[in-house]
Formats: structure tokens, sequence, C-alpha cells
């Protein structure tokens, strides 16, 4: 269980696929936070030439819903991340600390 900004409780469980394309960002956050919201590590071997952090889980608010975090060719040096799933579950994730979109 994951708590969102929201103060609402959120079910994170990781999976295997971190998403098959860009549907979202988050921006203004750091690895670091990023693996201490979802309470996980980065669990996806991606493209080691393009990604060197890659979070794959599903969420469930109610309905689960695979989501996907990941850097892409050095945007973590400018705490920037690729993001696949509904928005509405990065707001209520990461909302109170990076910018969603």
């Amino acid at each position: 269980m994951t708590l969102g900004f929201d103060g609402k409780m959120m079910k994170i469980k990781p999976c295997k696929m971190a998403g098959s394309h860009k549907t979202g960002y988050l921006k203004g956050i750091t690895a670091t936070q990023i693996q201490m919201r979802l309470d996980m590590f980065p669990n996806i071997d991606d493209d080691p030439a393009k990604v060197k952090k890659s979070w794959g889980f599903k969420a469930y608010n109610p309905n689960p819903f695979r989501c996907g975090i990941w850097d892409y060719k050095g945007s973590d040096n400018f705490n920037y991340y690729s993001t696949y799933g509904p928005t509405e579950i990065f707001e209520k994730l990461f909302g109170d600390i990076a910018e969603v979109g």
C-alpha cells in the first residue's frame, strides 16, 4: 500500500512491464523520491543505452491500472521521468512533490 498525497491509500504491486509508450511525465523529482513513494526499487531491465531506471507497477484505484516510470537518455539528470498510465494515478501519487503532465 502507498499513501497518495491526497491522504488516501493506493495499492501498488510491481509488474514486469513499464509501458509501451510515453503518455505523460514527472518533472522536478528524483529517483530516490520515486522509489520511496512507490516503496520499490527500479524493477525493469530496459534498453541500457537509453534507460537507467525503470519502474513497472499496477496501481489499484480501486481497479488495477498498469503504470510505468522511466528515465530516457539521461533525463534523470534533469529530474525528468517519462510515465505510462492514467495521469490521475500519477497526480495522486506524486502531485505534492512533482509536476505531473
